[in-house]
């Protein structure tokens, strides 16, 4: 047996004098739990399924539109982002982004730079270029492992996360490109 074993077995509860009925507690009441406490426990982890995923994001006020594959595609800020769970189980939640312009050729070691300073300062969203035939764009994704659940208000911040961090990349991109060049009207 331990010292501190031995210590913790010596005191023994002795109940307050009777002459102090107020130090007393009463057996059958519980002590009040502060609101925020009680909040929390209130909600629940459930499941995340592309219905409770539309529920909640759609609850925020946002509009998304139903895919095929079940993913949920919107505009936040101009930019398109396609909300979606992956993996064989559908265990990981993918918010990615793709930034509305491509990538011009003599721009494309610049954007392969910012791309690389902004993975190596910070942990989200991790950024990315994509080619598609012949053309280069830029992605951000933020994924989260939610195979085990999540409350409706980590689903909410694990999308804003998303979200924002991708508009702020986006923007940040944005201001460090000339701007597209415009077709010319015809006269």
């Amino acid at each position: 047996m331990s010292w501190l074993s031995r210590w913790w077995g010596r005191r023994v509860a002795v109940p307050p004098p009777e002459s102090h009925p107020e130090l007393r507690t009463p057996a059958a009441t519980p002590p009040a739990r502060p609101p925020a406490v009680a909040r929390r426990r209130q909600e629940r982890t459930e499941i995340v399924t592309p219905g409770r995923l539309r529920d909640v994001v759609e609850g925020r006020g946002y509009v998304v539109r139903s895919e095929p594959d079940a993913s949920l595609t919107g505009l936040w800020d101009g930019y398109r982002f396609q909300l979606r769970l992956t993996g064989e189980g559908q265990e990981y939640l993918s918010v990615c982004g793709t930034w509305g312009r491509t990538v011009p050729e003599a721009l494309g070691s610049a954007v392969a730079q910012a791309v690389n300073d902004w993975n190596r300062d910070r942990i989200w969203p991790t950024v990315f270029t994509v080619t598609e035939g012949d053309e280069r764009t830029v992605r951000t994704e933020v994924m989260a492992d939610v195979g085990a659940g999540a409350t409706d208000r980590q689903l909410v911040e694990l999308v804003e996360a998303g979200l924002s961090s991708g508009v702020q990349f986006f923007r940040a991109l944005g201001g460090s490109m000339p701007p597209p060049r415009e077709p010319s009207p015809e006269i």
